[in-house]
């Protein structure tokens, strides 16, 4: 699909000529015409019920679903927001066609006086929602089934920070959170892990075996071999912190200390 990027519509892809000039054709009401992966996408902008994912029960299934449909999204829309917005008059085009079903929720539309009115932001609420929840199950499970440090979770979805998409940086709707991505973050799943594997010196058939586990009902978190003793200096520090205890008596006699050496025009060093 060619996104024109001034006008954000879709351009056709190519002319096809009619086979038979005594035939009819009939024409599709949007060009490229609907396809398949389009049904894919469109699911994204239909209900999750299953979200957000607190049991874990089938969220294997619940993640390869989602990471699928926005793995194919994000081909199609060729990562930009030009693309996100060429696709949505595509999927208006479509919804008003009745080639694809108007979900009940999220809410894409209301009706006034007659005439059906679009909410863009709708579309642009949701996807942030659905990146942010399968951004959440991903590092769940790396931090509940490999039991991975805080900076390897980020370091899983890229080294680098993402390029800014306004569609996912602006939104402010009730059930958005804040989303810093990573450069490959809409890479799929399996391509995420292989990379990470190649990084991290790993195994990939066994770290795909161990993140794909169904670890429903288990809750043993289970050290990765491959981190024991592998951890960054913020991390060393994060921990230290945290073993220190506040004394009260302490800081009042150190307060007590600054304060006398203040007045006399001296400070501590």
């Amino acid at each position: 699909m060619k996104v024109d990027e001034i006008t954000g519509t879709v351009m056709p892809l190519e002319t096809i000529p009619r086979a038979d000039n005594s035939v009819t054709q009939t024409s599709s009401p949007i060009n490229p015409k609907w396809s398949p992966q389009d049904d894919v996408c469109a699911k994204l902008f239909g209900p999750w019920d299953n979200l957000p994912c607190y049991d874990h029960i089938n969220e294997v299934r619940l993640l390869r679903d989602l990471d699928n449909a926005i793995v194919l999204f994000e081909e199609q829309i060729n990562h930009s927001d030009a693309g996100f917005r060429a696709w949505r008059i595509r999927h208006k085009q479509a919804m008003e066609a009745g080639l694809v079903e108007v979900p009940g929720f999220p809410c894409l539309h209301t009706v006034r006086k007659g005439k059906r009115v679009w909410h863009d932001d709708a579309w642009e609420q949701r996807y942030h929602y659905l990146v942010y929840q399968r951004r959440e199950i991903i590092r769940g499970r790396l931090s509940r089934l490999l039991a991975l440090p805080r900076y390897a979770q980020e370091d899983f979805f890229g080294q680098r920070p993402a390029l800014p998409r306004m569609i996912l940086q602006r939104c402010k709707g009730r059930y958005t959170r804040p989303l810093l991505l990573r450069c490959d973050w809409w890479r799929s799943v399996d391509d995420l892990l292989k990379a990470a594997a190649e990084r991290w010196k790993m195994d990939e058939a066994e770290l795909k075996a161990r993140f794909w586990a169904d670890d429903c009902g288990s809750g043993v978190k289970t050290q990765a071999r491959e981190w024991d003793g592998r951890m960054k200096k913020e991390d060393s520090v994060e921990l230290n912190t945290k073993e220190d205890e506040f004394n009260p008596l302490e800081f009042a006699a150190n307060w007590v200390s600054e304060t006398w050496w203040f007045a006399h025009g001296r400070r501590t060093l």
